[in-house]
């Protein structure tokens, strides 16, 4: 290819795309920028193709170093190794390297009202956990998140319970910090909040010495599992046992106290003790679910877990309600539920 035209075709390309460049990390910009930069990219790789076919003989005397001494020798040797290490720490968003985008997405967000939001996550392990297979939950939190409380547990392939994978500490206790009430000051004491989590609770069919299928004290069951209510976007790690021949369900259940809306209203249920009486109620508990089968056990799986339903609205039964219609902004305390299977 003529070695001229290359050389405008190169110039003028690295112009365009300069501008393009410098005009996108200070503005926001939309489709015709980014396909006219796309463009002369793609353009400028192609001519870059024939410069390096051009001009294949005293390139590669430049990378092997010809006729110099020993350091300058290994020159491309450094230069491909820094481009690899900034290249590596970029890719992983290394927090020092990573400042030069986050200032430009910073400075575009600004310019149209926006605000980066937070990714930082609570982690929530759990080492008392028992079993072959290491399951993780991750959920990012939605617009209505609240510090609702959580249930996560496995099931066979039909639904039917197996064992519970993480529960809040204080529904595994029944004792909330925040229980009673002394002067200015809360004293931990034991609430039983029978319609917090009640389908966990019916499907696990442990019933308490009251009556009511929350546990109270600490269950031998629950031991291992229980841990600190989140109060943002989480990462759970737990364990269980699994047969690799088998299909599975993780289910995940979670309740948010006073969330009320137009159909689940303070005064709703006037006749029920629970809703209208000792309850921290709302809208009814939310579950999601998502399926494990022998392929995802091969490698590393990730699933969305779906919504599936709803639990009674203040805990008299174990049922999944279908019907979604009634709920509003529960449908937002999780953005997403993402299942890991490792």
């Amino acid at each position: 290819m003529d070695r001229r035209l290359l050389g405008n075709i190169l110039i003028i390309t690295l112009v365009i795309l300069a501008g393009s460049g410098i005009y996108m990390y200070f503005t926001p910009f939309g489709k015709n920028v980014a396909s006219l930069h796309t463009f002369f990219a793609l353009l400028f790789i192609l001519a870059m193709v024939f410069h390096i076919i051009n001009n294949k003989l005293p390139l590669s005397n430049y990378i092997k170093g010809k006729k110099k001494t020993q350091l300058k020798k290994y020159q491309s040797v450094y230069v491909f190794s820094i481009a690899t290490g900034l290249a590596t720490g970029l890719y992983f968003n290394h927090p020092y390297l990573n400042k030069l985008y986050a200032f430009g997405n910073q400075w575009r967000n600004q310019q149209l009202g926006k605000q980066d939001a937070s990714f930082d996550y609570q982690m929530i392990d759990l080492p008392n956990a028992v079993g072959n297979q290491a399951i993780s939950i991750e959920l990012k939190k939605g617009e209505a998140f609240q510090y609702p409380l959580f249930a996560v547990w496995l099931a066979d392939s039909v639904g039917n319970y197996i064992e519970t994978l993480y529960i809040s500490r204080v529904i595994a206790s029944s004792t909330f910090d925040y229980g009673n009430k002394v002067g200015d000051k809360w004293d931990a004491a034991v609430k039983r909040r029978p319609e917090a989590l009640p389908y966990w609770s019916h499907q696990r069919g442990i019933k308490a010495v009251d009556g009511l299928y929350v546990p109270l004290a600490n269950a031998a069951d629950l031991d291992g599992v229980s841990g600190a209510t989140p109060t943002g976007n989480f990462l759970i790690n737990s364990k269980t046992e699994i047969d690799n021949n088998s299909t599975y369900k993780v289910f995940i259940e979670l309740n948010q106290s006073y969330d009320w809306n137009d159909f689940y209203s303070e005064d709703k249920f006037p006749e029920d003790k629970i809703y209208s009486g000792s309850g921290q109620v709302g809208q009814p508990s939310l579950i999601y679910s998502a399926e494990i089968n022998s392929n995802d056990l091969a490698a590393t799986t990730y699933k969305f877990m779906e919504l599936l339903g709803h639990g009674h609205h203040s805990g008299k039964d174990g049922n999944l309600y279908a019907d979604l219609s009634n709920i509003t902004t529960a449908k937002n305390i999780a953005d997403r539920i993402i299942l890991k299977v490792d």
